[in-house]
């Protein structure tokens, strides 16, 4: 079914570029991870000082605009926008990097698989079958099968942390909005 390992690591081209890929994958999974957890307490932490605004005056001190807008010399519309722009910002640190790697990682393996047909093709003598060229092509495709496995999970997860900032940008601008109407 899949190529001996062994003939897919003989060519130093598909070395780099599964490790590339390999590489790529494991901070996919690290920045996910890592920023999921952050923005689903950031989240619930906005969502609760939310409450506590509507149920009172008083803006609560576990909200991140309560620390912005006591360093402003004057509250209104544009320093709660400056801060949420502040806000927004730090949320989406990371989601550059999800969004870099799904749409380099199916490149960078179809420059494994291009290598490595041009290698079947070099290798190929006078009078060449197809049973003695599609094993060499079928090695070369599994760089561009690695690249799109690298890229699906990077997509998938810039979406799902997309849609997190997202949340956390409309309960700050809540926040903002029942402020300033009391």
């Amino acid at each position: 079914m899949l190529p001996e390992l062994s003939k897919i690591l003989s060519n130093p081209v598909n070395i780099v570029v599964i490790g590339w890929l390999g590489i790529y994958l494991f901070f996919v999974f690290f920045v996910f991870i890592y920023k999921y957890i952050s923005l689903i307490s950031w989240v619930k932490r906005e969502e609760e000082a939310l409450n506590s605004i509507v149920m009172s005056e008083v803006f609560p001190m576990n909200s991140s605009l309560k620390s912005c807008i006591e360093k402003a010399s004057k509250i209104n519309k544009y320093t709660f926008d400056a801060c949420i722009e502040g806000a927004k910002k730090q949320a989406n640190n990371g989601l550059i990097f999800l969004s870099i790697v799904a749409s380099t990682a199916p490149f960078i393996g179809l420059f494994g698989t291009v290598v490595g047909i041009l290698n079947a093709f070099a290798g190929m003598k006078s009078v060449t079958t197809i049973n003695m060229i599609a094993p060499a092509i079928a090695d070369a495709l599994i760089a561009t099968a690695i690249g799109i496995i690298v890229a699906v999970p990077a997509y998938s997860f810039h979406q799902i942390l997309a849609k997190k900032v997202d949340d956390l940008i409309a309960t700050l601008k809540m926040q903002r909005d029942m402020y300033l109407s009391k």
